[in-house]
């Protein structure tokens, strides 16, 4: 091979030696799991490359670890369902002697500021899961990671998520089973670049093809996730020629904006329009009527990715994890068999 010259990256380093982005960047952080032959493969790799290694500050660990998301979207510590995930991961940092800082990560192409001061171990990411590129430089830098609520396949991170599809099928299975088959229940979910979504979604026509339904588009709604396009769908469900008689809100803030479009409209939940929700937030149980609702335990989806963060930074080069935690109906006074 010949000498490349110009600013290489990581990515090229482990390319041309034939290994993950993860074992090249354990190669210059010394990490004792690494071969010594596979050592001296990566480091001439660097060499013809012209590649160096940033020297990483803080060289042992520090008893931290970094909680970031993307600060354009609706995951803060305040929001009702990433507020217990937080809680969650911040206890079971307690209870292992760790640290959490908690960084919302502005668009753009610069790192969490816990990574470039060398502050961070380890990192649970929300939202970023589809940024390949963004991961792979987190992890050049010799930093573990554990996604939420994402995955991505060909790199070494674990995966902590809920069962989406499952969920989106047991709500949707509860409306046809109530007798929502005619005309079939309505979603309203969000984009598909949001995964847990586009699992609800999968769910939900999972559900109705085995019902031997069509899903109608016109009863295919998208949403922010919030109470306002909650409501904002709803009405808009309600303005069809022949409206839904229920509907299923893939998260709990659409689904209150949907009860509030219903009042507004005179409609009675469940006696005109049955509403099933997403998440089992702490509000869930105390609209009127209290939501019917997919519940997820999502303090355990915080403790979860902690626990798999400690053990991916004491061995770095496992193979990835893709865990899913189990999902239920909280079945309460939101639905009920349509009127006939």
């Amino acid at each position: 091979m010949g000498r490349v010259t110009g600013r290489s990256t990581l990515k090229e380093v482990a390319e041309r030696a034939g290994v993950s982005i993860g074992t090249a960047s354990a190669v210059f952080a010394g990490k004792p799991w690494v071969s010594s032959a596979t050592g001296s493969v990566v480091r001439r790799a660097a060499e013809e490359l012209g590649y160096r290694p940033r020297p990483r500050r803080g060289a042992e660990p520090t008893g931290m670890i970094g909680f970031v998301a993307r600060a354009s979207e609706q995951f803060s510590p305040d929001d009702p369902y990433y507020a217990p995930v937080l809680f969650g991961a911040q206890q079971a940092c307690a209870e292992l002697g760790l640290s959490l800082t908690y960084e919302a990560i502005p668009l753009g192409g610069r790192l969490p500021l816990c990574v470039e001061r060398g502050q961070a171990d380890g990192l649970l990411m929300l939202s970023l899961g589809s940024d390949r590129d963004y991961l792979a430089r987190i992890l050049g830098a010799g930093v573990s990671c554990v996604l939420l609520e994402h995955a991505v396949g060909d790199l070494p991170v674990d995966h902590v998520r809920h069962d989406d599809e499952t969920g989106g099928y047991l709500a949707t299975r509860h409306l046809l089973d109530l007798g929502h088959t005619d005309p079939p229940p309505a979603i309203i979910t969000a984009g598909d670049h949001i995964v847990p979504a586009a699992r609800r979604l999968a769910g939900y026509r999972r559900a109705l093809a085995e019902a031997g339904l069509r899903a109608d588009p016109a009863y295919l709604r998208r949403s922010e996730f919030s109470v306002r396009t909650g409501h904002e769908q709803t009405t808009a469900l309600l303005d069809l020629p022949v409206p839904p008689t229920a509907v299923f809100c893939a998260n709990d803030l659409s689904a209150i904006g949907a009860l509030d479009a219903l009042r507004e409209r005179g409609l009675r939940v469940p006696g005109d329009v049955s509403v099933v929700g997403y998440d089992d937030i702490a509000t869930a149980a105390h609209t009127s009527p209290p939501l019917t609702t997919v519940a997820s335990d999502k303090e355990l989806l915080g403790a979860q990715a902690v626990w798999h963060l400690v053990e991916r930074m004491r061995r770095p080069g496992m193979t990835s994890r893709d865990t899913r935690l189990a999902v239920h109906l909280a079945e309460r006074a939101s639905t009920a068999p349509p009127r006939r």
